[in-house]
């Protein structure tokens, strides 16, 4: 698991060592997230094949 370089942060890096880095795990989430909902609410009508003339 990569987790950001912090220089005089030993409690972060050992909340990282026995947690994970949680704060990067849920950013990850959330831009998958992000991208996935712009994804599916785009209401381009040419992307989807549709006819916007029907």
């Amino acid at each position: 698991m990569t987790r950001p370089a912090l220089l005089g942060s030993p409690i972060y890096d050992q909340l990282v060592d026995e947690h994970g880095d949680v704060p990067g795990e849920a950013r990850k989430l959330a831009d998958s997230t992000r991208r996935e909902a712009e994804r599916l609410l785009t209401w381009d009508l040419s992307a989807s094949g549709a006819d916007p003339a029907e």
